[in-house]
């Protein structure tokens, strides 16, 4: 396959005020390397701590790339529970990650 996904993000679960990642590895079986371009997508109101909203790698001819986005909701971020997935781009194909949850307790 042209992508694929070769390890996927695990929920996220971070206290406001301090860090997580939502983090992924993407693959190719493509015998050139791949410009790759990557989304994260979440509900309106965590788009401010959940970033950068999209980041761009190479993709190595048949390896992988690791992409990843920071959780960092602010100190006065109210506890709750929310969820983001990534959209992976490269060469006309679309490649949707599975959701995670993103808790802040």
């Amino acid at each position: 396959p042209l992508l694929r996904l070769s390890e996927d993000s695990a929920d996220v679960v971070v206290r406001a005020g301090e860090r997580g990642r939502v983090a992924l590895a993407v693959a190719t079986d493509c015998h050139a390397d791949l410009a790759v371009e990557a989304h994260v997508i979440s509900p309106w109101g965590t788009w401010e701590w959940i970033g950068p909203a999209a980041v761009g790698a190479v993709l190595p001819a048949a390896g992988q790339v690791r992409l990843e986005f920071d959780v960092a909701p602010p100190a006065p971020t109210v506890p709750g529970q929310w969820w983001a997935l990534v959209r992976v781009a490269a060469a006309g194909e679309l490649l949707y990650t599975p959701a995670v949850r993103v808790v802040v307790r």
